[in-house]
């Protein structure tokens, strides 16, 4: 069972266990991955989770003064943006405890600062390890940047896109 994480995180959601929150109709679950149009919709909803699981937001720069227990403002706490591998060490650490929640709220900035190959790597190690440690990952990003191949294969590392 466990090697059905690793090899689809559709699978994952799937069996997704616990249902968190619900927006609109549609319920967040542990073990999966959301691709969300709005920031302040991606942010109202990890304000929600975080009031119930342990959250960490990974941002270039918090809307409005926002103040969150873990906040990971990149560039300024030591770790950049060019560095993929030592964010997913970040996260995975902070994820491992399990009933966590992430929101990723740069993920234009990762594909400007890396590739769009680098970047799509990046979001795939980090579906893997929300899979496996029964966390939630938000993340935000404008897909009409993006070519539509670009597009397809963001939705593709995404359980949900909302």
């Amino acid at each position: 069972m466990l090697h059905a994480y690793l090899i689809a995180g559709v699978v994952a959601c799937a069996l997704g266990v616990k249902a968190l929150y619900r927006r609109n109709g549609k319920e967040f679950r542990t073990r999966c991955t959301y691709l969300l149009r709005k920031k302040k919709t991606a942010f109202d909803a990890f304000e929600k989770l975080a009031s119930r699981y342990e959250g960490l937001c990974v941002t270039r720069a918090l809307p409005n003064g926002e103040e969150y227990k873990n906040t990971l403002l990149l560039d300024e706490n030591g770790i950049s943006a060019h560095d993929l591998e030592k964010l997913l060490h970040f996260i995975s650490g902070f994820i491992k405890p399990g009933n966590r929640v992430v929101l990723l709220d740069c993920m234009d900035h990762f594909i400007r600062e890396n590739n769009f190959e680098e970047a799509v790597k990046f979001l795939h190690s980090l579906k893997d390890q929300v899979a496996l440690n029964e966390a939630i990952l938000l993340t935000t990003l404008d897909l009409s940047v993006l070519s539509k191949r670009e597009q397809c294969l963001i939705k593709q590392e995404m359980d949900e896109f909302m």
